[in-house]
């Protein structure tokens, strides 16, 4: 403790002597004046720890230990920030420059304290068992959503993401703690922004963004042609130059969303439908870059290489999503393999800034996720060359890695531990109860007829139930989940509808490469049963009689343009049968079957808008009736008729509502519980309402630190 009291007493005696040397500077008269051995170590200080530059720090101590050996107590220091920099810099030269300071001047008796403390530490680290990187926490008061984008200026010192549509920028820290964010700043010329994609130029002057996603609620966004451009704006804000982008177009925004600057910021990286493109700041001009897929670009710092990640395949033994990362010539050529071949997925890479190690983040799918950051040694030749460095991370990121700094800190978007509970709560409001365990993610709850149970999807897809004011957990034997059977449930539209004689679920569900079906499982075990064909269908649920199921489907409308319609389908399977037309607007949203089975409720959403309208079509014909209008509709709008068939309750902006089916104004019944709510069911005796709410997912921003001395080069 008193080691590091004594560092910290040393650092701020240094930095007071550097401010009171610039004051003095700024109050000269421009003369040049030869330089002390104290004046040289201040500026030195000053290039390490204002600007960041250690390998230019490093040649000024030495210069000063070259210059004034004799001046004891000046070229201890140096020799002492030497060791600091090289630490910093991950390099073995630290010791060589403490064992100096120890053996040239024994009588700085602070400055050998201190340095035969850093050698302590640094001979624990050569110990394999003990090498563990530092994770620290700068905390933000603001918050930092999913889907922010966010990414590092070149020096590290400023966090720019995306928040309520704009783009923010935030000094990383502030003024006042080393561990806390600035004051955030809003970026005129930004408005409209996600955030995902976010990316500077090396010099930190410009930032590219698209506009080209927007946020819809419920977890969801949505592509947003007519601004299906990249925009490159001065870093400060301002009119954004802006490149058109018609493979976006073409492919209905078919892409992962993220952007790269070249190093000079006259060039940038994107990816359209699993492939990799670049396009000429200045005129526009675009080229692709690969041919076997890639997405999630990184340009090396001397411009010269990109890293890229290739599309998401299925390994099939066993059934994980995985990727692979590979680096190409900026200009084009043959691409290298960097990644190993473990099964996992990589989000993001990014470049060291000398540009000899490469790092990406990867994560791994399961019930208990779990993501770290591996480094690779990597050449001028582009060859990884030794041992990859994996790091586990402490916290859970999908999020990409936000930047390397000059000082050698990685930055990291850790989530906020997410849950996803089944709730009730009384049909008209109030206190709600949480019926699903702890441990596990639950959504999608189904009463069972009887009232008794309640059945939700849980965890990896599987089929879980609880009794109605929670219990022991019952898990369907035969429904393994994705990651095991490679079987999976799409999500919100897998659906989870309990037939009217309580002996079997229907679900929508499918397998890589094909597209999702409607199946039925018996409740208590047994395998599924693949009720429909041809193209996917979701949103599945039971006729109240238990002969037919309604879910949605796509078509080519006479105009050749993809509609989603209402079909139902045998309970045993069978032809489908159209219950929407053509010219009726269906939203790609839950539906449900009235009680007297004569009606089936769902959304319509306007073209390019969030609002829409609640509606109910006759199955006997007849045009539909609108019920009311919904403020927000997207694929988490979920529904549920009253079991007396009088009020239709429904999912908007996240909270529950409850409408008249006969038409009127919608009420809110509010639940006490701080999530969002997504899907729900009311119970057969019309008294609770079963609900699914999410919490989590807002991210927090880490500094990975001291992780070079893990790598063997």
């Amino acid at each position: 403790m008193m080691m590091r009291d004594s560092m910290k007493s040393l650092k701020k005696t240094q930095l007071l002597l550097l401010a009171a040397s610039l004051a003095l500077i700024a109050l000269g008269n421009g003369a040049v004046i030869q330089q002390t051995a104290g004046e040289l170590f201040e500026k030195a200080l000053y290039v390490e720890e204002g600007q960041g530059d250690l390998q230019k720090a490093i040649g000024l101590y030495q210069d000063i230990v070259k210059r004034f050996p004799k001046n004891s107590d000046v070229a201890a220091k140096a020799l002492l920030h030497i060791g600091l920099c090289h630490e910093k810099l991950g390099s073995q030269d630290a010791q060589t420059a403490y064992q100096r300071l120890i053996a040239d001047y024994p009588g700085q008796k602070e400055e050998v304290a201190l340095a035969k403390e850093r050698l302590a530490g640094l001979a624990k680290i050569a110990q394999p068992a003990t090498r563990k990187p530092v994770f620290r926490k700068i905390r933000t008061p603001f918050g930092i959503p999913q889907w922010s984008g966010g990414c590092l200026s070149p020096d590290g010192k400023t966090l720019a993401f995306g928040s309520q549509d704009f783009i923010w920028t935030v000094p990383i820290p502030g003024k006042v703690d080393p561990d806390l964010a600035g004051e955030p700043n809003k970026l005129p010329g930004t408005q409209g922004t996600l955030g995902q994609g976010l990316t500077w130029s090396h010099d930190g002057r410009w930032i590219a963004f698209s506009r080209a996603f927007r946020r819809v609620g419920g977890g969801y966004i949505r592509f947003n042609p007519e601004e299906a451009y990249i925009n490159v704006i001065p870093s400060s804000g301002g009119e954004p130059k802006r490149i058109a982008v018609p493979q976006w177009v073409a492919t209905q925004g078919a892409t992962f969303r993220e952007l790269c600057l070249s190093p000079d910021g006259k060039t940038v990286a994107f990816d359209s439908k699993g492939q990799l493109y670049t396009a000429s700041v200045e005129t526009g001009e675009i080229t692709q870059l690969t041919k076997d897929g890639g997405m999630v670009p990184s340009y090396s710092p001397d411009g010269t290489k990109i890293a890229y990640v290739t599309p998401i395949i299925m390994q099939k033994d066993p059934p994980l999503p995985r990727n692979e990362l590979w680096v190409i010539p900026a200009a084009g050529g043959e691409p290298v393999k960097v990644s190993g071949d473990k099964a996992e997925l990589i989000r993001s890479s990014l470049w060291s800034p000398d540009g000899k190690m490469i790092a990406y983040l990867w994560h791994q799918p399961s019930t208990k996720p779990t993501s770290g950051v591996v480094i690779v040694p990597l050449p001028d030749e582009g060859k990884p060359s030794g041992a990859l460095v994996r790091i586990k991370l402490p916290l859970f990121s999908r999020e990409r890695l936000t930047g390397w700094t000059p000082d050698n800190k990685i930055g990291l978007l850790f989530e906020i531990p997410f849950h996803d509970y089944v709730y009730t709560v009384p049909a008209s409001g109030g206190k709600a109860s949480q019926v699903s365990p702890l441990e596990g993610l639950a959504d999608h709850p189904q009463w069972s007829p009887d009232g008794k149970r309640i059945y939700f999807r849980w965890e990896d897809g599987r089929l879980g139930s609880v009794p109605r004011e929670g219990g022991e957990l019952s898990v369907h034997p035969s429904l393994k989940g994705a990651l095991s059977s490679g079987f999976f449930m799409p999500y919100p539209a897998g659906g989870n509808s309990v037939s009217p004689d309580g002996r079997s679920v229907v679900f929508s569900a499918g397998t890589a490469g094909a597209e999702a079906q409607v199946f039925t499982v018996p409740v208590d075990g047994g395998e599924p049963k693949q009720i429909t064909t041809g193209e996917g269908h979701r949103f599945p649920c039971w006729s109240p009689d238990g002969k037919w199921i309604a879910c949605m489907g796509s078509e080519v409308a006479a105009d050749k343009k993809e509609i989603t319609t209402i079909f139902k389908i045998p309970a045993e399977g069978g032809e489908a049968r159209k219950i929407t037309t053509d010219s009726v607007e269906v939203a790609w949203a839950d539906i449900d079957w009235s009680p007297d089975g004569k009606s089936i409720a769902f959304f319509s959403r306007e073209e390019d808008a969030e609002v829409g309208t609640l509606n109910v079509i006759p199955l006997a014909g007849g045009g539909l009736r609108v019920v009311c209008r919904v403020p927000e509709v997207s694929g988490h709008s979920d529904l549920s008729w009253s079991p007396d068939g009088k009020n239709i309750a429904f999912i908007s902006q996240d909270k529950i509502w409850v409408v008249p089916a006969e038409g009127g104004e919608p009420s809110e019944v509010k639940t006490d519980v701080e999530a969002e709510a997504l899907e729900l069911d009311w119970s057969p005796d019309g008294s609770k309402i079963a609900f699914s709410g999410r919490s989590g997912w807002d991210k927090e921003f880490w500094f990975m630190e001291d992780f070079l001395p893990l790598i063997k080069k």
